[in-house]
C-alpha cells in the first residue's frame, strides 16, 4: 500500500532532501507553514484550494534554489573572491602549455613518421585543441572545489593577499621606446637585405644557405613581410603602444611568413644541401642531414611567441586607455 503524497509534500522533500539533519526538519516545518499560511489566505478569498496550492508552490520558485538559500551554499561555480586567480591562472597557463606542447607534438611526429608536413600540423592542431579543453577543465573543477569546500567565513576572503608591490610598472600610454624601435626596425631591415642577398645567388667564399632557385613572387614575399615588420616596428612606435588592430595585423604577418616558410620547406624549395655545402666548402663530412623538423618547429615557436608578445602588450595598452 503506497501513501499519496500532496504537491506541498513533494515540493518540501525536494528543497530539503540535500540539508543537513541539523537544518532539514526545521526547514521543512517552516516551509509547510509557509504554504499552509499562504494556501488558507488564497481559499479564503474564494480560491479552489488545490488551485491554490499550486499558485502558491509556484511563487516560492524553484526548489533547488530555495534549498541553496536555506542551506546557505553558493549559487556560482567559482565566487568572486577566487575568481581573479582563476582568471589569471587561465590566462598563464595556455600561454605556457599550448606552445609547448605544439612543438614538442610536431618535432617528435616530424622526426619518428614518414606523414607529410599537412597530416603533421593537423595531428598538432588536434592534440592543442584537446589539452586546451583538458586546461580549461580541469582548472575550473580545482577552483570549483576550492570554492565549495571553503568554509562560510572564509568565503569572501581572496586565495591571495594582493599587495601593492604586484602593480605593474609599464606606463600604460607609452609601452615602446624609440631605442627598442631602432633596434627592431635595425634588425628587420638586415635580417630582409641578408635574404634578398641569398636569394640573389650569394657568390665568392659565402656561404649559400637559401635556395636562389625559389621562385620570384617567394622572394618578394618573404623579403615583403619582413619589411612588414619593419614598418610596423615604426607605427608602433609613432602611436606609442600596441593596439589590438596593430596586434592583429602583427598576428596575421607572423602566421602568413610561418606558413610560406613550413610550406616552401616541406618541398624542399626553401634551403640548400646545407650538408654538401659545408662539406665542399669546409672539408666537413657530408654524412648527415639537416633536420627540417627542427627548422620548422622553431618558425613556429618564434612566430607564436612574437605574435602573443604583441597581443599581451595590446591589452594592456587598452586598460592603461581606460584609466588615463
Amino acid at each position: 500500500m503506497t501513501t499519496k503524497t500532496t504537491l506541498t509534500d513533494r515540493y518540501v522533500w525536494t528543497v530539503t532532501r540535500h540539508l543537513p539533519d541539523d537544518v532539514g526538519p526545521d526547514v521543512a516545518q517552516e516551509l509547510r507553514g509557509t504554504i499552509a499560511d499562504a494556501v488558507d489566505g488564497k481559499v479564503e478569498g474564494g480560491a479552489d484550494p488545490a488551485a491554490a496550492e499550486q499558485q502558491v508552490i509556484a511563487e516560492l520558485g524553484d526548489p533547488d534554489v530555495l534549498a541553496r538559500q536555506y542551506g546557505g551554499r553558493p549559487g556560482y561555480l567559482i565566487g568572486p573572491a577566487v575568481y581573479p586567480d582563476y582568471v589569471r591562472l587561465m590566462r598563464i597557463l595556455p600561454a605556457i602549455v599550448l606552445p609547448i606542447v605544439f612543438v614538442a607534438n610536431f618535432v617528435t611526429r616530424a622526426a619518428t613518421t614518414d606523414e607529410n608536413w599537412a597530416a603533421i600540423l593537423l595531428d598538432a592542431f588536434l592534440l592543442l585543441l584537446s589539452v586546451a579543453v583538458h586546461l580549461g577543465f580541469w582548472v575550473t573543477l580545482t577552483f570549483a572545489l576550492i570554492e565549495w569546500t571553503r568554509p562560510e567565513s572564509e568565503r569572501d576572503r581572496p586565495l591571495n593577499e594582493w599587495k601593492p608591490d604586484q602593480l605593474t610598472t609599464e606606463v600604460p600610454w607609452r609601452q615602446v621606446g624609440r631605442g627598442e624601435t631602432l633596434v627592431q626596425v635595425g634588425f628587420a631591415l638586415a635580417l630582409a637585405a641578408v635574404v634578398a642577398w641569398q636569394f640573389s645567388g650569394v657568390g665568392g667564399n659565402a656561404i649559400q644557405v637559401l635556395s636562389p632557385d625559389l621562385d620570384v613572387i617567394w622572394e618578394v614575399a618573404l623579403v615583403g613581410l619582413l619589411l612588414l615588420d619593419a614598418i610596423l616596428a615604426i607605427v608602433v612606435w609613432r602611436v606609442g603602444r600596441w593596439t589590438p588592430t596593430l596586434a592583429a595585423i602583427n598576428v596575421a604577418s607572423n602566421a602568413a611568413a610561418a606558413t610560406l616558410l613550413i610550406w616552401l620547406l616541406s618541398r624542399g624549395d626553401l634551403l640548400t644541401d646545407l650538408p654538401t655545402v659545408l662539406g665542399e666548402r669546409f672539408g666537413w663530412s657530408t654524412n648527415w642531414t639537416l633536420p627540417t623538423a627542427l627548422v620548422a618547429a622553431g618558425i613556429v615557436v618564434i612566430a607564436l611567441w612574437d605574435g602573443i608578445d604583441s597581443v599581451v602588450k595590446a591589452r594592456r595598452g587598452v586598460k592603461g586607455q581606460r584609466v588615463t
